[in-house]
């Protein structure tokens, strides 16, 4: 959360710019107002610009103060309860969590008659004796007569709660969908580390991995750790092969043969290791945004090649290559020697980098990294002053539950780190920023790593469909080559200028739902209806642009609250003269 005077500065900014937005926008307004309206469509389309981010930015200042959600109470295991068993499976109106919502689309519904029940499961599936914990389980029938095998959905993450996709009708006339709360994020134990979340708003914006701040997070990181071993609660538990077994207890209690797997980004990794465990339990698997051994760890040289191939598409588009005659070498300058401020504005340029990486996750976002680089490397850095501006205000940290990420991502992947010279900037062009954002961090949390042969690629004769966007920075598209050797029933797509998983599920929404229910109903994946998308480089919406109307609207504020106190000043004298 933003200081109480800075953000009520920030707000009062941002009022401002949308009250100016919307002038220019409605011409009635302009009218009363005595607005000139010469070019009137060019401004319209750039107010119209500027309303989508202070909108934005403003929604996000309301969110840091408050949130209107009521978080739901944790699962509790019922009175003489067993392990495996699922109770209380009653009728019920089910809402995705709303900061992590799953859809395909705007037509996906926001709330479903469903079935919700409590699932009890040992805390530790290794230990004899293990106390119990309770899951939240959510059963969306399907709406057609005859369904066929039921879908589980494994959502991303970690750190993110399960129960909070939106299944779409086209899945649903066919299939049940089955959610079930993943343990450390929705059951009985929650391991959100708080103290953490508050260090990152910090210094976010500021000195993000600084030395003082990682020995910070480092301190939080054992302190959160300790105050849940001392409550009781054993960490070695909270594994992905944990979270395998609840499902199949799951599936188990639903009366369910064989399952379907719906799975994305984190949960890839999930589906794979259920496919390793309990062969005999699934039908087919859908893997988005595959996640495979070790890539829970950036590694900045595929990034590099990734950037490289995103520069030959900026050769490619007349604008950009106006700008710079190699994007990547462009980044690299601008990484390597990014300035500490703009005017009043600070920027940190590891804020800079993991802002990047994050927005580099959706297509429609890419085009305003593209402007913000070449910007810079004109000599304008005010678009990385906006961007570290909305790194520390949008970063969700109050929302990720930590603990889980911790726990999840080093148990499976933490033999792999190769130190923090293996992920940081170095000499490539943007580092991984992700990665040094967690793993230095990791090695705090106690961690015991899961057997070996689950945490590396095994053979496997399940049904699987992998799918991968070729500038996924997130789940690079290097895991379809990885993988094709192991899993012999595997099909691969490969979608050119896709980013991560919420790119291929709404892109193009009717070529996915062909792909999609064509392999389900057929074991055959149709990806014929997917087009080629070429990646806009214009931005939509110009953070250089941006950051000069808000020091603008700062100005604007300053004069009228200036011009509003001399007023008081005169008006005051005035009566003393009078009164005198």
């Amino acid at each position: 959360m933003m200081g109480g005077g800075g953000g009520l500065i920030l707000t009062l900014l941002v009022l401002v710019l949308v009250v100016w937005a919307l002038i220019k926008v409605f011409p009635d307004w302009q009218d009363r107002v005595g607005l000139n309206r010469r070019e009137e469509n060019r401004r319209k389309v750039w107010s119209w610009i500027v309303v989508r981010f202070a909108l934005m930015l403003f929604g996000a200042l309301l969110l840091a103060g408050c949130s209107s959600e009521v978080v739901p109470k944790a699962p509790v295991v019922p009175e003489g309860a067993q392990a495996g068993e699922l109770t209380g499976m009653e009728k019920c109106e089910f809402q995705p969590s709303k900061d992590f919502q799953v859809n395909h689309g705007e037509s996906s519904k926001t709330e479903y008659a469903a079935e919700c029940g409590t699932l009890v499961v040992p805390e530790n599936w290794d230990k004899a004796g293990s106390r119990l914990i309770a899951l939240p389980v959510v059963r969306i029938l399907a709406s057609g007569r005859d369904p066929a095998e039921p879908v589980f959905y494994l959502q991303g993450g970690p750190g993110q709660p399960d129960l909070s996709w939106a299944p779409p009708d086209w899945l649903l006339e066919d299939h049940d969908v089955v959610m079930a709360g993943y343990r450390g994020v929705e059951g009985t134990v929650t391991l959100s580390c708080p103290e953490y979340g508050r260090l990152l708003k910090t210094h976010l914006g500021k000195d993000l991995y600084s030395e003082q701040a990682r020995a910070e997070y480092a301190a939080a990181v054992k302190q959160c750790a300790a105050t849940y071993q001392d409550a009781g609660v054993d960490l070695s538990g909270y594994t992905v092969p944990g979270v395998v077994e609840d499902f199949e207890a799951a599936r188990i209690a639903l009366g369910y043969d064989r399952i379907n797997l719906f799975s994305e980004s984190y949960g890839t990794r999930e589906a794979q290791i259920y496919a390793y465990l309990h062969p005999e339990s699934l039908h087919r698997l859908v893997l988005i945004a595959v996640n495979t051994p070790g890539h829970f760890i950036d590694d900045p040289a595929v990034f590099d090649k990734m950037i490289g191939h995103l520069s030959e598409l900026c050769a490619q588009d007349a604008t950009c290559s106006s700008r710079t005659s190699d994007f990547a070498q462009t980044m690299y300058a601008v990484n390597h020697n990014m300035p500490e401020r703009w005017l009043l504005f600070n920027i940190d340029p590891d804020t800079i980098r993991l802002s990047t990486q994050f927005i580099f996750m959706a297509n429609a976002d890419m085009a305003t990294i593209f402007d913000v680089y070449l910007a810079a490397a004109e000599g304008d850095p005010s678009g990385l002053a906006m961007g570290n501006m909305m790194g520390k205000v949008l970063f969700p940290a109050e929302q990720l539950v930590f603990g889980d990420s911790f726990s999840k991502a080093g148990t499976v992947d933490l033999d792999k780190y190769g130190g923090i010279e293996s992920i940081s900037l170095g000499d490539s062009i943007m580092g991984g920023p992700a990665s040094e954002l967690v793993w230095p961090t990791v090695q705090e949390w106690p961690i015991e790593l899961i057997p070996k042969e689950l945490r590396e690629f095994q053979e496997s004769d399940v049904e699987m469909l992998l799918v991968n966007g070729t500038v996924d920075f997130a789940t690079p598209p290097t895991a379809l080559d990885e993988a094709q050797p192991y899993y012999h029933k595997a099909q691969m797509v490969l979608l050119p200028e896709f980013s991560h998983s919420r790119d291929v599920m709404t892109l193009q929404p009717e070529a996915f739902e062909r792909l999609i229910t064509s392999y389900y109903d057929t074991g055959v994946a149709d990806d014929s209806l997917f087009v080629y998308q070429p990646l806009s480089l214009e931005p939509s919406m110009s953070l250089p642009v941006v950051a000069k109307l808000l020091v603008a609207a700062r100005v604007l504020l300053s004069a009228l609250i200036i011009l509003g106190v001399g007023l008081v000043v005169r008006r005051i004298r005035r009566r003393r003269t009078i009164e005198s």
